[in-house]
């Protein structure tokens, strides 16, 4: 299928410019994030130096009893996560104690983030950085914090729509592409997914372009074989990697007909996009109750299925923690994220996550 634009200019061309993070206000947020009383000391121990933090104290605010958080750790861009837990209350303050991270020499990079996660999507984080080349004095660190509730890339509210003649088929014909941004984070990303009655096509991911405004594109063109046909043409934001919102265009075409198309906006699952979607829930596996953690041992290439030439090119790292959801034939099934496909891993590379109680993981054979 051909997605036709109507600008000279390529999308790789279009979207190089990243902004700076975009401040906001802490007034009515969602969040488990850090108190703004850190400091942070970088010392060296025996064979090793660390990275060390005062105290991890939280603050919560607004927060839907459900609601959960993750805690990532991020050595030298190296992520890894535990939880997601509950949170332990829905709004004050509790204080923990000191924290130390260990790293085999200088210079070392450390980013200690809280993710707040609210029906499975992440919609805070709270981070504070350590960089450090040498012993360091006790030095005050102040946390970065961005709400990812309200961070999106979705249409304008300015679109119409023509189904009519194409060549030897029929199309459907946006009269724009125009796009607002709000809130959105440096590493921010967009998939742009084409679903073609019920069946979907994504490109990307893509950087966004910046942090915030409106940015105009041309007309579009979907062709299809025949009437009658369905086309919806959607946005996914994605902060992290996650998912986190979805703007999606909607077109119904049984013959010839034009008017004015509404976005349908929101987070996946909720009430918004992703359940209005002409391909319905955006969950393309859902993590069910039963699912318990394990962490991997080694490192690993990803299968698609539980085959060993099922392979794929996506690398999981070992020491990393992800939700089990499956065994079968001496495999492990892995929920990834609630719009990403499940992936397989043999089970001998993967233990019970200890941090997490080592919950015993399902018999694979």
């Amino acid at each position: 299928m051909r997605h036709l634009w109507t600008r000279s200019v390529g999308l790789s061309l279009l979207l190089m410019v990243l902004l700076p993070i975009f401040s906001v206000s802490a007034e009515g947020n969602q969040y488990r994030r850090w108190v703004a009383d850190k400091t942070y000391s970088c010392t060296t121990g025996a064979g090793v130096v660390y990275a060390n933090l005062n105290n991890q104290n939280v603050e919560f605010n607004n927060l839907p009893a459900t609601a959960q958080f993750t805690i990532n750790y991020i050595s030298n861009g190296v992520l890894t996560v535990d939880g997601p837990y509950p949170v332990e209350q829905t709004s004050g303050t509790r204080a923990y104690g000191a924290f130390a991270q260990s790293f085999p020499a200088y210079p070392f990079t450390f980013e200690f983030r809280l993710d707040t996660l609210i029906d499975g999507l992440v919609v805070y984080t709270s981070s504070v950085t350590i960089n450090c080349a040498g012993d360091t004095a006790s030095t005050p660190v102040t946390p970065v914090n961005v709400d990812t509730g309200f961070a999106y890339r979705r249409w304008v509210n300015n679109k119409t729509f023509t189904c009519a003649p194409n060549g030897g088929g029929v199309g459907a014909f946006l009269n724009n592409q125009d796009v607002e941004l709000n809130n959105l984070p440096v590493g921010a990303e967009f998939t742009l997914n084409y679903i073609d009655n019920g069946v979907i096509s994504t490109a990307g991911p893509f950087p966004v372009e910046a942090s915030n405004g409106v940015f105009n594109y041309g007309a579009f063109l979907e062709p299809f074989p025949a009437y009658p046909f369905t086309f919806e043409f959607r946005i996914d934001t994605l902060i992290s990697g996650v998912v986190v919102y979805q703007s999606s265009l909607i077109i119904n075409c049984t013959a010839d007909a034009s008017g004015s198309v509404t976005p349908i906006n929101g987070p996946p699952g909720g009430s918004g996009a992703g359940s209005a979607s002409a391909t319905g829930p955006a969950c393309v596996v859902s993590l069910p109750s039963t699912a318990v953690q394990g962490r991997l041992l080694v490192t690993t290439n990803a299968l698609f299925a539980p085959d060993p030439a099922a392979v794929t090119n996506i690398v999981l790292e070992g020491g990393k923690a992800w939700w089990v959801i499956g065994a079968q034939d001496g495999y492990y099934r892995l929920w990834i994220a609630c719009p990403a496909n499940a992936l397989w891993v043999p089970a001998e590379s993967l233990g019970p996550n200890y941090d997490t109680g080592g919950a015993p993981l399902p018999a694979a054979s």
